[in-house]
């Protein structure tokens, strides 16, 4: 019993490990901030009076992806490089007092708004005003010790990277998940509103409104994330399918995203009134056909590679197209609502499925 049930339990761990990838940083950076330790007691001179940079540049050089980190080390390194080279020349003319403490800093903090700098341009005044304080004795192995035992344990850091790549599909699988997730539910909300007995009003619809711009802000981010673990990623190569996948995934979901939130609002705007059913853009005949047609899209973004419910979408699709081009023989309007969602719905089907189909007849 015990040994049928191994196998699940070792699955359920890779499957949890991976869905977290700062975990693994976690233990990379701990691994990498401890081998810098180990280094930078075997510093000789003055430089060694300072092992404690080294682990704080393998910290800083341990992110969830390859090219990141080494992003991260050279903006850090350089930035400590420039604070620290403003603290020599200000040094050169005075020694610390208020006025060469401001004007470190004051420097510092102009170099570290440089653009190549990132969010590392932040140590720029700090590395500024420790080489003028801390340093003030030696200034020289001072500096030697911060950048040059940074730079050391930035680049065990990025070694430790390098040996265990990040590659950080499942939290960006699970990101497009969620949207799809969100996208269908809002739309089940929109078919709820239609199938009241009397039209929400303005409130009502903004009440079945889902915040979907956040949430595909954070499917951008993994799945970015995940395109960027490529660089330089040997493991890359073995899953270049999936991480395209992904990313023609993540297209896909950002234009249905567009899409659904373009039917909230005609419905909001356009299916609100205290009159009845009747007198609404869509009317007693087409509502129906639109509500089946919203619910078929919401199952299809469940659904994912059916093929089954992506013909049943297209069917329920095409099958409000020829209600309204009956309604619009019968009442020769031009039932500009209608329309709008009927092209709304075929865009969503062919984000979804790649499905081409014939434009709407006037």
């Amino acid at each position: 019993m015990d040994d049928r049930r191994r196998p699940g339990r070792r699955g359920s761990v890779a499957r949890t490990w991976a869905r977290h990838p700062r975990w693994a940083m976690a233990l990379r950076a701990a691994v990498a901030a401890s081998l810098a330790w180990a280094a930078a007691q075997l510093v000789p001179g003055s430089a060694g009076d300072y092992p404690y940079y080294a682990p704080l540049g393998a910290v800083v050089a341990t992110s969830t992806t390859l090219a990141g980190s080494a992003r991260a080390s050279l903006q850090t390194v350089a930035a400590i490089a420039l604070g620290a080279g403003i603290a020599l020349g200000v040094d050169a003319v005075g020694y610390p007092n208020v006025v060469t403490v401001a004007a470190v800093v004051a420097l510092g903090v102009a170099v570290g708004g440089w653009r190549v700098l990132g969010a590392a341009g932040s140590w720029a005044p700090g590395a500024a005003l420790f080489t003028l304080v801390v340093g003030d004795a030696d200034p020289l192995g001072y500096v030697a010790g911060y950048a040059g035992l940074t730079l050391l344990g930035a680049l065990i850091g990025l070694l430790v990277t390098a040996a265990f790549p990040p590659l950080p599909l499942a939290p960006a699988q699970a990101e497009l998940e969620r949207l799809r997730t969100v996208l269908a539910g809002q739309l089940d909300d929109l078919v709820d509103g239609l199938r009241q007995d009397a039209p929400p009003d303005e409130e009502g619809w903004r009440a079945r409104m889902r915040a979907i711009d956040p949430v595909l802000g954070d499917m951008r981010e993994a799945v970015g994330q995940a395109e960027s673990a490529r660089r330089g990623n040997r493991r890359a190569r073995h899953h270049a399918p999936d991480v395209d996948r992904q990313y023609q995934e993540a297209r896909a979901l950002e234009s249905v995203a567009f899409l659904v939130q373009d039917t909230a609002e005609l419905l909001r705007e356009h299916e609100t009134a205290a009159a009845g059913w009747a007198d609404v853009a869509l009317g007693p005949r087409l509502r129906p056909p639109t509500t089946t047609a919203i619910a078929a899209v919401a199952d299809l973004l469940r659904a994912r590679d059916d093929p089954a419910q992506a013909t049943a979408t297209a069917d329920a699709v095409e099958g409000l197209a020829g209600c309204l081009r009956a309604e619009q023989a019968r009442t020769g309007h031009d039932l500009f609502v209608a329309g709008s969602l009927v092209t709304t719905l075929r865009r969503s089907l062919t984000a979804l499925t790649g499905r081409r189909a014939p434009a709407v007849e006037g």
